[in-house]
C-alpha cells in the first residue's frame, strides 16, 4: 500500500531512511515562491493573449481568407483546442517525472514561434495547422505551473497564488483585445506593412508576428525560477495508488466538478470568441474601440475577480471554512448568469459594457478556484496529471464545443450573422445554472476527498 511522503523524492523514489527520514525540508521563501507565481503567470498571459488574439482579428482575416463564421469557430475552438487537450495528458506525466521548468520553456518557445506562424498563413489550413501549434505548446503550461505553485505554498494558502497565475487569464485575453486593437489601429491606416525578410503583410499578420515574437521573452525569465521540492508525494504508485484508482475512490467528486466546469468552460469560450465581435456588427465599434473598452473591463475587472475570489478562499480556508473554493465558484457562475444575459441584450454598446464590468468580476472567479479545488485532493506526484486531466476535458468540451456553438445559434437558430447577442444570451440561460448546480453538488465528495489525503499524510 502506497504513502505520502512530503520530501524532495521523486514519485518513484523510495523515502529517505535513518535518522533524517522524518525531515521535511522547508518551504521556499515567499521571495522565491511568489517569483515564480510571477514568471508563470506573466507565461499565462503571454498565452492567452496569443490563443485570444485571433478574436479581435476576424473580420480582416475572414476577408483577406474568404472563410465563414464557422471555419473562424473551428479557428479559435477545434484547431486550437485539438492539440491542447490531446497533449495535455502525455505532458502531465511528464510534469510529475522530470523537470517542470524546462517542460515549461519548451511549450512557451513553440507556442509564441507558432502563433508568429498564423502571421504568415495564406488559407484556412496554413492558418489551422498554425493554431494546433499554439495549442500544442500551451498544453504544457498549466500542469506545470499548477504543481510548481502546489510544493511552494502550504495547502491552506494555495488559492490566492493560484488564483493569482489563473489571473492572467483575464488579463491576458484583456490585453490581446487592447494590444491587437492598438496594433491594428497604428498600422491599418496602410493595407500592406513592410516587415524585414518577410515582406509585405496585411495588418493581422503583422499582429500575429508581433504578438507571437514579444512572448519569447518569457523563456529568459524561466531561467531564474527555481524548481521547488515535491511535496506529498505518493512514494510508491502502485496499481492501488496511481492516477486511476484515485480518481475512482473519488469519482463522485471528479465526475461533478469536471461536469460543471466543462460546461461553464463552454459558456467561457464562447463568450471569449464572439464577445468582440459583438460589440463590433451590433454596434459598429471599431477593433480599437472594442480593444480598449470591453479589454480594459476584461483585463481590470476580471483580473480583480480572479485574484480578488482567490484572496477570499483563502482567507475563510485559514479561518477553516471547508471547501470554500468550490463553494465561491458555484455561487459566482449562478450570479454572473443574469447579467450576461443583460449585457448581450443591451440596447446600446456603453450600457452593455457597464453591466459587464461587474459581470466579468464573477465570470473569471472560478478561474483559479476550480483547479486550486484539484490541489487540495490529490497528492502531490498526481498533480500534474490530475491537472492535465482537468484542462484535457476543458479543452475537449469547451474549446471545441465553445466557439462553434455560438456560430451554429447565430446561423442555424436566428439565421442572421448580427445576432450574436441573442446567441450567447441563450447560451448563457441554458449552462451556467447547470454548471453551478454541479459544482455545488461536487462540495461533499470533495470534503471526503481532501479528509482522506490529510489523514494519509499524517500517518506517513
Amino acid at each position: 500500500m502506497a504513502t505520502i511522503a512530503s520530501s524532495s523524492a521523486t514519485p518513484n523514489s523510495l523515502p529517505p531512511s535513518g535518522a533524517n527520514a522524518g525531515n521535511i525540508e522547508a518551504w521556499p521563501s515567499p521571495a522565491r515562491s511568489w517569483f515564480a507565481v510571477a514568471v508563470l503567470t506573466l507565461g499565462y498571459t503571454v498565452s492567452f493573449v496569443d490563443r485570444t488574439i485571433l478574436s479581435l482579428l476576424i473580420d480582416p482575416i475572414k476577408a483577406d481568407l474568404g472563410l465563414s463564421d464557422t471555419q473562424i469557430a473551428l479557428l479559435q475552438g477545434l484547431a486550437f483546442g485539438l492539440f491542447y487537450t490531446v497533449m495535455g495528458m502525455p505532458l502531465g506525466w511528464l510534469v510529475d517525472r522530470t523537470s517542470r521548468r524546462r517542460v515549461v520553456a519548451i511549450g512557451v518557445t513553440t507556442w509564441c514561434l507558432a502563433t508568429a506562424a498564423c502571421g504568415m498563413a495564406g488559407n484556412f489550413w496554413h492558418l489551422f495547422l498554425s493554431r494546433m501549434g499554439v495549442g500544442a505548446g500551451e498544453a504544457s503550461l498549466s500542469p506545470a505551473a499548477i504543481s510548481i505553485i502546489g510544493d511552494s505554498f502550504p495547502p491552506e494558502r494555495r488559492a490566492f497564488p493560484i488564483s493569482v497565475y489563473s489571473m492572467a487569464s483575464s488579463v491576458g485575453a484583456g490585453l490581446a483585445l487592447i494590444v491587437g486593437g492598438t496594433v491594428i489601429q497604428l498600422i491599418s491606416a496602410q493595407p500592406r506593412f513592410a516587415l524585414p525578410i518577410l515582406g509585405i503583410v496585411a495588418p493581422w499578420q503583422a499582429t500575429f508576428i508581433f504578438v507571437g515574437l514579444a512572448g519569447l521573452v518569457v523563456v529568459v525569465l524561466l531561467a531564474f525560477v527555481t524548481e521547488p521540492v515535491r511535496r506529498e508525494v505518493l512514494v510508491r504508485e502502485d496499481r492501488a495508488s496511481g492516477l486511476i484508482p484515485h480518481l475512482r475512490r473519488h469519482r463522485a467528486f471528479h465526475l461533478r466538478h469536471l461536469g460543471g466546469m466543462a460546461l461553464y468552460c463552454v459558456l467561457i469560450y464562447g463568450v471569449l470568441s464572439w464577445m468582440p465581435a459583438y460589440f463590433i456588427r451590433t454596434f459598429g465599434w471599431t477593433p480599437g474601440q472594442v480593444g480598449l473598452r470591453y479589454g480594459l473591463v476584461v483585463t481590470v475587472c476580471g483580473g480583480f475577480g480572479l485574484a480578488g475570489a482567490g484572496w477570499l478562499a483563502s482567507h475563510l480556508a485559514v479561518r477553516g471554512l471547508r471547501a470554500a473554493s468550490l463553494k465561491i465558484t458555484g455561487w459566482s457562475i449562478l450570479i454572473v448568469t443574469p447579467l450576461l444575459i443583460a449585457a448581450c441584450l443591451a440596447r446600446d454598446g456603453w450600457t452593455a459594457v457597464y453591466i459587464l464590468a461587474p459581470a466579468m468580476i464573477f465570470f473569471t472567479a472560478s478561474g483559479g478556484l476550480a483547479v486550486s479545488a484539484l490541489c487540495e485532493a490529490a497528492p502531490g506526484n498526481l498533480r500534474g496529471r490530475t491537472a492535465a486531466l482537468y484542462y484535457f476535458v476543458l479543452g475537449v468540451v469547451g474549446l471545441t464545443i465553445g466557439p462553434v456553438s455560438v456560430a451554429l445559434i447565430t446561423e442555424y437558430v436566428f439565421r442572421d450573422p448580427n445576432a450574436l447577442g441573442p446567441a450567447i444570451a441563450l447560451a448563457t440561460g441554458i449552462l451556467g445554472p447547470l454548471a453551478s448546480v454541479l459544482v455545488l453538488s461536487a462540495i461533499g465528495p470533495f470534503n471526503k476527498a481532501a479528509q482522506a489525503l490529510a489523514i494519509q499524510a499524517k500517518a506517513a
